[in-house]
């Protein structure tokens, strides 16, 4: 054995003070015995000591590999590295890969069937048949979940009634348009045909609608506004000679009071409780030739909106006093059969439409046809259709309506579903035949579309009231090489107006109120005229009110209830799953190597006091 180095001497000297002894006790040495040569002999600062051979070379080993153990714990522990090496982790990771931590949350979880799955006492087969189990529960409820998501998606709104109903009050009269089925008054027309205007000419053909090849095509073109609105006014009955009689509010009234001319694809009409032209478009053309004259006070009224509490009832448009003929409207058309001329159908009469106040009357396609010689009875039932305000955070492909804010007009202020038709078939009109029917919205520049037109206008309306925006072989047929993409949905807020008509003949058996005659005879007023009354018959009407099918919390609360019927889901089994893997897989991980950290910080070197014999036997 190699001898003790001076290091090592100089380290036993100095970290073992309490040794009982003296290095250099001599005097304990058998003074009968000669002394022995140790390994390891030294002398340290003058001081004589002598070992057994290895006793100080192995105190020194176990010395050294305690200070190695702490300096190596410390430096992992700062580096990250300590969780490596560490048997705790190790550990950890071997009830992981056993399923213990597993079979922990199954045995704790709160979910059906997992504590089965869980349990170690249950043969293999039951716990595969628990696994099973809840599997098809899992799946069975995303099933139904997927189900009901698609039905959310798919069908957000649903229309139902109200449980209070609106009050006739609420909203207003319609409007009511109507027109007489003579286009032109024979005297006008005989004396444009006798004449040499050309342009008359072709605009009586036009409102005719004769099919006269013998003018001149380059005469045609797109005839003059002024020019057309010149003759509209000459050869159309004017309301003054229409309208013989009117009852409104529970009086007689002057009808040109209530009742203003008005521009329509039937020619020159008559209106009644309509909007002022100021709210009606954003520029409106005033046509004083027309001579429309407001005589009450008007209000910017729209269906979201409706009517302020502050508003009196006599502001136009005016709303219905009450139910039933007396308080409704009552009005005597004169029809002047010997004037006719030419008739926009097979037969004479009436058109009759009733419409909101905020939108532009299209006779030609939804009016009612009223004969002379009757008298009709048009009982009215308001079709009105609100939204709840909690839809206007959906999709507007998924609700299919329109807020007032969202979607703007070129000419209209206010938007309906027969507002934007109309505007869209002037413009794809416009972009496709280069003007405008009169009848139409337009700008003040835009031109009116002539004889040479009609065709071109004639093909892009079909497009519009066929729908024909799809089709292909229409488009095809008609030489347009595109259709009108109009996107009018309705909207979200509108008040629509439904009829039903009785009928009965007048009669010369019975006299008639002097009122209707109004200085003609009982004769031709049982030929010539219709009388039509115009009145509500309840109170108090349905709303259809769109809301949501399934509101982001009656959606949650059926996967709640899914997941609750086929697993014992709740919210607090979400807590559980989050506590596992996070708060109690950081704890189990972190608490063992801390407390070993901390004892082995603790590590310090001690060396018990032994007495040490330097003399062997």
């Amino acid at each position: 054995m190699l001898g003790v180095t001076d290091n090592q001497q100089r380290y036993l000297y100095h970290h073992s003070p309490s040794l009982p002894f003296s290095i250099n006790s001599v005097h304990l040495q058998n003074p009968y015995k000669s002394s022995q040569k140790f390994e390891g002999w030294r002398n340290v600062q003058n001081e004589a000591v002598k070992l057994r051979p290895g006793f100080l070379q192995k105190t020194l080993d176990d010395v050294s590999v305690k200070r190695n153990t702490e300096s190596r714990v410390r430096k992992d522990y700062e580096k990250g590295e300590y969780f490596v090496r560490n048997s705790h982790l190790q550990a950890c990771w071997k009830n992981f890969r056993h399923l213990e931590f597993t079979e922990q949350y199954c045995a704790n979880s709160s979910l059906h069937g997992l504590k089965y799955v869980g349990e170690k006492s249950l043969h293999i087969l039951e716990r595969l048949f628990w696994i099973i189990a809840f599997a098809c529960a899992v799946l069975t409820a995303a099933y139904f979940i997927w189900h009901l998501y698609q039905k959310w998606q798919n069908s957000p709104i649903i229309i139902s009634i109200s449980p209070e109903p609106v009050a006739l009050t609420a909203f207003p009269f319609p409007s009511v348009t109507v027109c007489n089925m003579n286009n032109a008054n024979r005297e006008e027309a005989i004396r444009i045909n006798r004449g040499n205007d050309s342009v008359e000419k072709l605009l009586l053909e036009d409102i005719c609608n004769f099919r006269n090849t013998s003018m001149d095509s380059d005469v045609v073109g797109s005839a003059n506004w002024s020019n057309v609105l010149r003759f509209m006014l000459n050869v159309s009955q004017p309301c003054e000679e229409l309208l013989r009689y009117c009852f409104w509010h529970q009086n007689v009234t002057e009808c040109d009071r209530i009742f203003n001319p008005i521009l329509t694809d039937e020619g020159l009409c008559c209106n009644f409780n309509a909007v002022h032209r100021k709210y009606l478009f954003y520029n409106p053309l005033e046509w004083n030739d027309l001579n429309i004259k407001y005589d009450f006070e008007t209000i910017d009224w729209k269906p979201e909106s409706g009517y302020d509490t502050s508003v009196a009832p006599d502001t136009q448009p005016w709303r219905p006093y009450g139910a039933g003929r007396y308080l409704g409207l009552t009005i005597v058309l004169d029809a002047k059969l010997k004037e006719y001329y030419c008739s926009s159908t097979a037969s004479v009469g009436f058109k009759l439409l009733l419409h909101s106040p905020i939108e532009t009357p299209k006779i030609a396609d939804f009016s009612l046809a009223i004969s002379p010689g009757v008298e009709t009875n048009v009982i009215i039932t308001p079709r009105i259709s609100s939204a709840s305000w909690s839809i206007l955070s959906l999709p507007r492909k998924k609700r299919k309506c329109y807020f007032t804010t969202e979607r703007k007009l070129k000419y209209y202020r206010t938007y309906t579903e027969r507002n934007c038709l109309l505007e869209c078939e002037a413009n794809f009109t416009q972009s496709q035949c280069h003007c405008v029917q009169y009848y139409m919205p337009k700008s003040a520049n835009t031109p009116i579309c002539g004889k040479k037109d009609d065709k071109c206008a004639r093909d892009a309306r079909l497009l519009m009231e066929n729908n024909l925006y799809d089709d292909e072989e229409a488009l095809d047929r008609l030489n347009r090489s595109e259709s009108p993409s109009c996107n009018c949905w309705p909207a979200c807020f509108e008040t629509n107006y439904e009829t039903q008509i009785s009928q009965s003949k007048l009669s010369n058996a019975f006299v008639v109120d002097e009122l209707y005659l109004n200085n003609t005879d009982q004769e031709y007023f049982t030929e010539n005229m219709a009388v039509i009354h115009l009145y509500f018959v309840e109170s108090q009407f349905p709303n259809l009110v769109k809301s949501e099918l399934f509101g982001f919390i009656e959606f949650l609360s059926n996967i709640g209830g899914l997941l609750g019927l086929f697993m014992g889901f709740s919210f607090l089994s979400v807590v559980e799953i989050v506590y596992f893997m996070t708060l109690r897989l950081w704890c189990r991980i972190t608490k063992g190597p801390m407390r070993k950290l901390q004892n082995t910080s603790l590590i310090k070197i001690h060396t018990e006091p032994k007495i040490v014999y330097p003399f062997s036997q």
